[in-house]
């Protein structure tokens, strides 16, 4: 975390001579950069999905992404195909896919350059966020990951108070929002590729899945809980 922050919050550009020093970034900052990222990569892995369906017809709004029994079935059995909403019927699924890939990489890509801790930037994540969830690119993670930002980021913009902390409670905030905010990460890769992997070898136990599935909201939450509350802190 230290080399990441390293890199992130005290990047120095020189340019003719004079050094220009980017400012640390919040803990909040961090949250809604990482999460757009994971929300727009999910959102790809749904639209590749849709595009190996072809020229089938969405003829419902809400629509399996993954063909039948692909990659194999135990996969697409636990995951019940990966559901995702469409509010268009008619397409074939091809065409939505390729909307899902198109507003997955507008998010990933927003989110790393434009995005920023404000008004707009909170306006413009729920708009991608919304795009995510009308286009088949996700039916769980705007609910699960892109609501959660949006609320904690709302509080802090619409609050001011601060709250005095001395530097053992400010190191242990810190401490648990690492854990958070790296144990979110590891809840995705666990559950692709991990699952994704494992299921050619050998069954996924079914504990195995609701772990992944049910850490991935509660990690979010609280690294974004332990954000505000590290942001809202002063000596």
């Amino acid at each position: 975390m230290d080399f990441l922050q390293s890199r992130i919050n005290y990047l120095a550009v020189h340019k003719g001579g004079a050094a220009v020093t980017v400012q640390r970034i919040s803990r909040l900052q961090l949250c809604l950069m990482t999460f757009g990222v994971i929300i727009g990569i999910v959102g790809i892995l749904h639209g590749s999905a849709e595009l190996l369906k072809g020229t089938m017809l969405v003829e419902s709004h809400s629509v399996e992404a993954l063909p039948v029994d692909w990659p194999n079935s135990a996969f697409y059995t636990l995951t019940r195909g990966s559901p995702v909403f469409s509010v268009l019927t008619g397409i074939p699924f091809f065409a939505l896919g390729l909307l899902a890939i198109s507003v997955s990489i507008a998010l990933i890509v927003f989110s790393l350059t434009v995005i920023r801790l404000n008004g707009q930037g909170l306006l413009l994540f729920f708009l991608l966020s919304v795009g995510i969830f009308l286009f088949g690119a996700g039916r769980g993670t705007p609910v699960a990951i892109s609501l959660p930002v949006l609320v904690v980021c709302a509080i802090f913009l619409l609050t001011s108070n601060k709250k005095t902390r001395n530097d053992a409670s400010k190191k242990k905030i810190f401490f648990f929002f690492n854990a958070f905010y790296w144990s979110h990460i590891a809840s995705w890769i666990l559950f692709f590729p991990g699952l994704f992997i494992l299921s050619f070898y050998q069954a996924i136990p079914s504990w195995l899945f609701i772990f992944a599935f049910a850490s991935m909201p509660i990690s979010s939450l609280g690294s974004l809980i332990c954000g505000l509350m590290y942001d809202r802190a002063i000596s």
